[in-house]
């Protein structure tokens, strides 16, 4: 095995200490900041409202420079924004192929100038929304990708998408989607699926090129987090690895191939009976990434926690703080962050925090 095979398989170990599925044992810094402490101040989405106020599966947030959000409800193939006070400003589009409709609406995210950028995985495509005089917004482009994406953010009026393409993850397009420039490979793509059968090695392979995709307009980095494999990996905007880091006490499941062959399935560990998944992302306070991780058991098995929050240094990508946290982080600007609960019912809430 290579040296870098080696560094590789002792991280994967590393991740496999056992922590009872909530905040392990070890004393991690308290120094960054701390969602539980942030109050709200904007919330949507309930139960017994106007239609357009009731989500189904909240899938992306968008927070505007000049206040208030929009929401990607993948369920019903719609964005819906607000104002800064939480009021109803607009809902865009419904699933269907003809101008301003949805495909299969799987992110989303705003450029500079508070346009709307959304990306439909399975048709390949970005399309773009901005804001017009007596119509809040309107589609003024779309365009097909060489690639499925699976997540994109802007940077500075730049585009982002991530999508396995020519054995690269993430890639700057322009706004008619043409790639621009393709940032280096995760060697962790190969290694990941070194020495496992090829039934599952494409899977590994993919996930290494998946996940979720954020940006950081005050540090310049563009933020990349599988969902399974356990590490967070951080380009500068010229396309330079600044780091690699392995996401501390993180319990990967189990892939094996599924009876017949050519599909995949996760199964749990059988030491720990539970696995984690990056479910949300976001920039906070413009100093730390935020990871949200899910935490899954068997059927008809409660997990001790709802959900976790991981901290990284943005400079270093070391771990700062690790706590309980149901909700799941979707977007982040300045002092806010947006933050989905999916229980009792699906609803956004805009943190802030207090003076210091």
């Amino acid at each position: 095995m290579s040296d870098r095979g080696r560094r590789w398989l002792g991280g994967v170990l590393a991740l496999l200490i056992h922590y009872g599925c909530g905040v392990p044992e070890g004393d991690l810094s308290p120094s960054g900041p701390l969602l539980g402490d942030w109050g709200t101040t904007v919330a949507v989405g309930e139960l017994e409202a106007p239609a357009e106020e009731v989500f189904g599966r909240i899938r992306a947030v968008a927070l505007f420079a000049r206040g208030g959000l929009a929401v990607l409800d993948a369920q019903a193939g719609r964005a819906v924004g607000f104002g800064d006070r939480g009021s109803h400003a607009f809902t865009l589009g419904r699933r269907g192929q003809g101008p301003g409709e949805f495909v299969d609406p799987s992110a989303l995210f705003r450029i500079s100038d508070d346009t709307l950028a959304f990306l439909n995985r399975s048709a390949r495509t970005l399309q773009l929304f901005a804001r017009q005089a007596g119509d809040p917004f309107a589609e003024i482009g779309r365009s097909e990708l060489p690639f499925w994406p699976s997540g994109g953010c802007s940077m500075r009026g730049r585009i982002f998408i991530l999508g396995g393409f020519e054995d690269r993850a993430v890639h700057e397009v322009d706004r008619e989607g043409v790639i621009v420039k393709s940032f280096p490979s995760s060697d962790y793509a190969g290694e990941v699926a070194e020495g496992a059968p090829e039934a599952i090695a494409w899977d590994l392979r993919d996930q290494a090129r998946s996940g979720l995709l954020v940006c950081s307009e005050v540090s310049g980095h563009v933020i990349h987090a599988p969902y399974r494999l356990g590490w967070a990996r951080t380009y500068t905007a010229g396309g330079d690895l600044a780091w690699h880091a392995f996401l501390p006490d993180f319990v990967k499941g189990r892939v094996v191939p599924a009876m017949g062959g050519g599909a995949v399935k996760y199964e749990f560990d059988p030491d720990f009976n539970y696995s984690h998944s990056v479910v949300g992302a976001a920039v906070v306070a413009n100093s730390h990434v935020a990871l949200s991780v899910s935490v899954a058991v068997p059927r008809d098995e409660e997990p001790e926690v709802e959900g976790l929050l991981a901290l990284l240094d943005l400079a270093t990508g070391e771990q700062t703080r690790r706590d309980e946290f149901a909700g799941v982080v979707m977007a982040g600007r300045g002092g806010q962050v947006a933050v989905v609960y999916r229980e009792p019912f699906p609803r956004v809430v805009i943190l802030e925090r207090g003076e210091s």
